[in-house]
């Protein structure tokens, strides 16, 4: 209600973008490798015997520089290690404070584990079908109790946090493409409210597993999928006027809805899910001066959105040719 009172006060201050991070299978820079034709929508060994056997994979991700403790990685599953790549390298040349640094994180449901769960899984089934009884006695005695604690969907919030020390104001939603759109929105009101001094806004999720591609097949029910992809991207978000650095963008909060957004970068970096949305944003960014909305909304859900707005004053980052990415 505080950021609806400042809107209609006509009182609410610009919200800009002032630093990307980006970790994608094109690297950290995917403006300028889809600037220049390239794609990482390639056939995986991991998808052989598969219906579908294409996607875009991040071949490695950097987290030297980022972790306290190099073997905290262990503790992560895939989206909070893209997640925490992307926000390292949004932050890297920021010299502002985090202990008043919000953080809004959109990241996918809860992801497979890398097999810890296999003895228990098997321990579950009596004749090849899921018993309660096995649940509630051997599988859940071989369960083990901290595998949680890895792959719940909040917990990229939680290791961007602790690794980057980021104190301020906080939120996970998760979901599909609306879950990063939505995070940014929530960045955007606690700003105009003035509950943090800046806001990093996160998305991040991974759909290249041989188990998460098996899923989308099956949910489509045969109809072809989109490349799966995998990304992490970061926004960092301050108050126009109170910026410490450039700024390249403007973001608002949409008042009407156009049809849910198709993303071109699919064909060259797959569907990221959770994702997609800021992914297809900040690669817009590099696009030069225009406007662009983006929407998407969860299945059963009201679509959310957000319009972004580049004039020629806006720093470029860091390219300038308008078709980058068909938006």
């Amino acid at each position: 209600m505080e950021a609806s009172w400042c809107l209609d006060m006509g009182e609410a201050p610009r919200v800009v973008i002032t630093s990307l991070g980006f970790c994608t299978p094109l690297g950290t820079d995917p403006v300028t490798a889809v600037a220049r034709g390239e794609s990482a929508v390639r056939e995986q060994d991991a998808l052989s015997g598969l219906l579908h056997q294409t996607a875009a994979v991040v071949e490695k991700i950097d987290l030297r520089s980022a972790l306290k403790r190099r073997k905290d990685r262990k503790l992560m599953a895939r989206p909070s290690q893209l997640a925490l790549a992307a926000a390292a390298e949004a932050l890297r040349s920021w010299p502002g404070s985090t202990n008043t640094l919000g953080l809004f994180v959109g990241v996918g449901r809860e992801p497979g584990d890398d097999g810890e769960s296999e003895n228990a899984l098997v321990a579950a089934q009596v004749d090849g079908r899921v018993s309660e009884a096995a649940v509630a006695g051997p599988c859940r005695d071989l369960y083990p109790p901290l595998l949680p604690l890895k792959t719940l969907p909040n917990m990229a919030l939680a290791h961007v946090s602790i690794h980057l020390d980021i104190r301020g104001e906080n939120g996970t939603w998760c979901g599909g493409p609306a879950a990063g759109l939505t995070a940014l929105r929530a960045a955007i009101w606690a700003l105009e409210a003035g509950r943090c001094d800046a806001a990093l806004v996160v998305g991040a999720d991974s759909w290249t597993s041989a188990g998460a591609v098996r899923d989308l097949l099956r949910i489509s029910r045969g109809a072809p999928i989109q490349p799966p992809g995998e990304a992490g991207v970061a926004l960092l978000l301050e108050r126009a006027g109170e910026t410490i650095g450039p700024s390249y963008a403007e973001v608002r909060l949409t008042q009407e809805h156009s049809p849910d957004s198709v993303y071109g970068h699919h064909r060259v970096l797959g569907d990221c899910k959770a994702a997609d949305a800021l992914l297809a944003l900040g690669l817009r960014v590099g696009g030069g001066p225009g406007r662009a909305q983006f929407v998407a909304a969860e299945e059963g859900q009201s679509a959310v959105g957000v319009d972004l707005f580049i004039t020629p004053e806006f720093a470029c980052y860091p390219a300038h040719s308008m078709d980058v990415v068909d938006a």
